[in-house]
């Protein structure tokens, strides 16, 4: 069944940005001040968009020359092998998946805070973290609903990111107003974190770590191109891309800021939540602090959705050239990968089980996956200028070949980073290197039963290459 054409630039903007900033920011500010500091963390947070703008600048030449849904995955397949095209949809399929998981355990967090007595019994604890009814009931209903919606394809999905993506820029705004008006100065202090031998540095890179993971949602436009509307070009698509990353580093700057001048360090780290602190001093109100939660709750909504968005299509693209099982394939009236939407349900259902305390090492393993994802578009351009340097590019990115040999610099150095940091000597295998190995076992597992249905069938590397060409999927 061919997908609608239906997504406008409003809605590729929304898309992207709100993916961006509703990633979860209201639960891991306390985690980025607590390490860095507030101009540290403001510093982690600019070197990320220096380091993964050239990135986008890759990604938006490649969507130019092949606008299929699946994007990573049809460059590598082009450019590079069968194989490396299965491990960038894999990572793909891995870092949204973390953030659908992580979406869950953030809005049980934020609704606890809301309405405590909501949470009922506690059942078990995990990593130190009590888990009580509520905040399984809470994630595994909402991931529910927001699959339903999902299941009606990307016109639905891109009506509901533009509204929720409005509302969380009127609610971070009133709190940067607020931060204007009763803010001091003062209370940026200390602005950097120090460790035990003096330096900023590691506290700096304990936060630059996590960024990849929190800027990565512009990847929601590589995933939907092939839903786009006749009067989009590929040159506006470069143009929200880049847009959206810009625009997404100002708006955490900002949140970083704001919430830092409105409370003292100490008072906002040592909160269960930072950011209901900095709303509740901010707005002088601990009524309209549970306003400003509902309008982050709406954020960590569209974000959700958009991971939704991504992963059902990734996993459509790899089941339908059968670098996985083809039953990820089979689609609705709609164009939607059914499989996929039930393996969110299910798994996500188990993810919430881990507790808030597995938040970080989600974002962790998902900042992993982003690297090496990274790293294959990045090359894949390389390649493609290499191999082919006179065919059409829709879009050309600046830079000539400086420009994906930085990003494939910036993406290894990500990669090594976030594989190295989680460790401990003396702790054991950190839960990080669990998640991220057992993903990648499974996807093994999956990539040798596609090998074995690729084979029954005679499917070589060129049919699979026309499959991803055919931009519906028909």
């Amino acid at each position: 069944m061919a997908q609608k054409k239906s997504l406008r630039k409003s809605d590729y903007f929304a898309l992207s940005f709100g993916m961006i900033i509703g990633i979860g920011w209201i639960t891991a500010l306390g985690f980025w001040i607590a390490d860095a500091g507030p101009l540290g963390a403001t510093v982690a947070f600019c070197l990320g968009f220096l380091f993964f703008i050239p990135v986008g600048f890759c990604y938006s030449e490649m969507a130019g020359i092949y606008p299929q849904m699946g994007g990573p995955i049809v460059y590598a397949i082009k450019e590079l092998s069968l194989f490396t095209s299965f491990i960038a949809g894999w990572m793909l399929a891995l870092t949204f998946f973390f953030v659908i998981i992580f979406e869950a355990l953030s809005i049980a967090w934020l609704m606890e805070t809301l309405w405590p007595e909501s949470m009922g019994p506690m059942l078990y604890s995990f990593m130190g973290s009590d888990i009580y009814l509520g905040h399984i009931l809470y994630g595994v209903g909402f991931n529910t609903l927001l699959c339903f919606v999902s299941l009606k394809g990307g016109s639905s999905s891109g009506t509901i990111q533009k509204l929720m993506t409005a509302i969380l820029i009127i609610i971070v705004t009133v709190l940067v107003v607020a931060a204007l008006f009763k803010g001091n100065l003062d209370n940026l202090s200390p602005v950097f974190v120090k460790s035990e031998g003096g330096s900023v540095w590691p506290g700096i890179i304990a936060v630059f770590g996590s960024v990849p993971f929190f800027l990565s949602g512009f990847e929601a436009i590589a995933q939907g191109i092939s839903e786009r509307d006749k009067s989009v070009s590929a040159k506006a698509i470069a143009n929200i891309l880049i847009l959206s990353i810009a625009c997404a580093a100002l708006f955490y700057v900002a949140i970083i800021i704001s919430a830092s001048v409105v409370a003292p360090r100490d008072i906002l780290i040592g909160e269960e939540l930072a950011v209901a602190k900095a709303f509740e001093i901010g707005l002088g109100s601990t009524t309209l602090m549970k306003v400003g939660l509902i309008g982050g709750l709406l954020g960590l909504l569209s974000t959700w959705n958009a991971a939704i968005f991504v992963f059902v299509r990734a996993m459509l693209a790899l089941g339908k050239t059968q670098m996985i099982w083809p039953g990820f394939a089979k689609t609705n009236k709609n164009g939607i990968s059914v499989y996929s939407v039930t393996i969110t349900i299910v798994l996500v259902a188990f993810g919430v089980l881990l507790g808030k305390n597995a938040i970080i090492p989600l974002i962790n393993s998902s900042s992993t996956a982003v690297g090496i994802l990274f790293f294959i578009v990045s090359l894949s351009l390389i390649y493609s200028r290499k191999n082919r340097p006179l065919s059409p590019r829709p879009y050309k990115a600046p830079g000539g070949l400086a420009l994906p040999i930085i990003g494939c610099l910036a993406s290894l150095y990500t990669v090594v980073l976030t594989i190295i940091d989680p460790y401990t000597p003396g702790e054991g295998i950190s839960l990080e290197w669990w998640l991220f190995g057992g993903w990648m076992l499974v996807g093994l597992i999956l990539w040798f039963v596609g090998i074995n249905s690729r084979k029954k069938i005679g499917m070589d590397k060129e049919q699979v290459i026309s499959i991803l060409e055919n931009k519906t999927f028909e």
